[in-house]
């Protein structure tokens, strides 16, 4: 049913600034900061055991999808409605995304290069870098895996797009619809990754229709809450949320080698596992927030996480460039290196999954 008129826009009304999901994104780039800048300390040959888990941060990527699509799917809920619908949300995605992203790139590939400041070991090549310019580095880098050194860059290449696309999905439809094509796309996402590995088809870490899943899901999350149904059911049942978040996070773990990225199974189950847990763990905190209960989720609210929060989408999009600039000169002047472990979305095949 193409209509705005079977729910109300706001039938739970939401606190302005929900501090549990800014903990939440706290908790991500602490997860994937690390992981990307694919530090391995060695003694002897051997990799600290803690370090080789903070590799399983790759983990923080899916928490960003959950929590943009819950994010963007509330914006556009909201708004359906309004006459510059389409206007003010593009704006305002642009504004927020596109001044540091942009100038990052001039900085990497027209500043430095011009003055002759850009590493050796900062690898250029024009289509890569051309796929960074136009946000499609995520669908460029699947079929020409080489050393990139804003590799990371493909998430918000999947974000981008999920931005472009979803504004029409969403334009006045009411959220019981949306709540429904959200399942339904998670499912899809699952059983596109499961087709492309048994056809040993690149692509399944970094294509925007195969990482859908998590996105739809934080979009189910906050069709949920304009649902007066679905709301009042999940702020009823909070602790149960936790504890299924908790459950899911763990079953998935257990097939995949504890989320192991070049295991089939995380590049299948795995992924929808995480984004199960993790959208279930973003309801459970809305309904917190909602009610002024702490509980579990009190120490999420923590000062500290909520200013790390604010400063994450710097945190992601600087930290590995700066390392190619700063931070490996010092480790090598340490005698330490940065592992030869490739990132997670170099498999994205059958054939390269060992």
């Amino acid at each position: 049913m193409r209509s705005s008129d079977t729910d109300p826009a706001h039938p739970v009304s939401l606190p302005a600034r929900l501090p549990t999901l800014d903990g939440l994104r706290a908790i991500a780039i602490l997860l994937v900061v690390p992981h990307n800048l694919n530090l391995m300390f060695t003694a002897g040959g051997v990799a600290y055991p803690f370090v080789v888990a903070l590799h399983r941060g790759w983990i923080g990527v899916q928490l960003f999808f959950v929590l943009s699509g819950f994010l963007i799917t509330g914006i556009l809920l909201d708004a359906r409605d309004s006459p510059d619908y389409y206007r003010s949300f593009f704006v305002r995605r642009v504004l927020r995304i596109f001044p540091l992203y942009y100038a990052t790139l001039v900085v990497l590939f027209v500043l430095l290069p011009a003055f002759g400041l850009l590493p050796a070991s900062f690898k250029r090549d024009p289509m890569v870098e051309l796929s960074h310019w136009a946000y499609f580095s995520n669908w460029y880098g699947a079929f020409h895996p080489g050393e990139a050194s804003v590799s990371h860059f493909w998430s918000l290449a999947v974000e981008e797009q999920f931005y472009l696309l979803w504004p029409f999905v969403i334009h006045r439809r009411s959220a019981e619809w949306v709540m429904r094509l959200c399942f339904a796309i998670a499912a899809a996402a699952l059983a596109l990754r499961v087709a492309m590995l048994l056809t040993g088809t690149p692509g399944i870490y970094t294509f925007l229709a195969t990482r859908m899943d998590a996105l739809a899901l934080g979009g189910a999350v906050a069709a949920a809450f304009r649902v007066p149904s679905a709301a009042s059911w999940t702020l009823d049942h909070r602790r149960l949320l936790i504890a299924a978040s908790v459950l899911s996070l763990l079953a998935g773990a257990v097939i995949s080698r504890g989320y192991y990225f070049t295991d089939p199974m995380t590049l299948t189950l795995g992924l929808s596992f995480l984004a199960i847990a993790f959208a279930l763990l973003v309801a459970a905190g809305v309904a917190a927030d909602r009610l002024g209960a702490a509980g579990w989720l009190g120490a999420l609210r923590w000062s500290s996480l909520r200013r790390v929060a604010k400063y994450s989408y710097a945190m992601y999009v600087l930290s590995v460039p700066l390392h190619f600039l700063v931070g490996k000169p010092a480790l090598s002047a340490l005698g330490r290196r940065s592992a030869s472990w490739p990132p997670p979305h170099r498999f994205t095949s059958s054939k390269s999954i060992s």
